[in-house]
């Protein structure tokens, strides 16, 4: 039962961080929309910063798996990077959230050096991991020779939480275009 209620737990922060970010909700907001009391939060996470440490490394797991995935059933790296943008559209398809790592970026400055930490460690990987994708496609020729998969990765990671945030206050047309246009600059012929 312990476990259930912190996976709750961090299902709900999780919600509430991709649409509110992590200044805009309390314990009394989480224990509300989980059905418990506030200190039973305090039981599973002492201080809103193991919440959001949890959630972070959570989150990163997701994302390590998913990478995982995409390089274990695509080989092109059109289909892996496609893959790539389909985590993104995938936070934006349900119910207008972003990504955990571009909600908590917003407020980086007013984060707890560990949830700063984690996020690092999550945005660092997650370019990683794209960089990886975009080396092999670079060695099968799929990219130019000149092209920089590392700076090549940056900018398909940032364009890609950018698009995130933009897609969900305007138009959600927008993340498409933007994965469009990334990859005709990237895919070579």
């Amino acid at each position: 039962m312990s476990d259930d209620i912190k996976t709750r737990l961090l299902d709900a922060a999780q919600l509430l961080v991709q649409t509110h970010g992590h200044n805009g909700y309390s314990y009394r907001d989480l224990a509300s929309q989980v059905g418990i009391r506030t200190a039973s939060i305090h039981y599973h996470f002492p201080a809103k910063t193991d919440l959001a440490v949890a959630l972070v490394r959570r989150y990163y797991e997701f994302v390590g798996a998913a990478m995982k995935k995409i390089e274990a059933e695509h080989t092109s790296l059109a289909e892996r990077l496609e893959g790539v943008a389909g985590i993104y559209s995938g936070c934006l398809s349900a119910h207008q959230r972003i990504c955990v790592a571009a909600a908590l970026a917003g407020e980086y400055s007013s984060l707890p050096k560990e949830v700063q930490d984690e996020l690092n460690r999550l945005m660092t990987d997650s370019q990683g991991w794209i960089a990886h994708f975009l080396e092999e496609g670079k060695k099968r020729g799929e990219i130019s020779p000149a092209s920089d998969p590392v700076a090549l990765a940056r900018l398909w990671y940032s364009a890609l939480q950018g698009a995130l945030v933009v897609a969900r206050a305007t138009n959600p047309t927008v993340l498409a275009d933007v994965t469009q246009v990334l990859r005709q600059l990237t895919i070579q012929g």
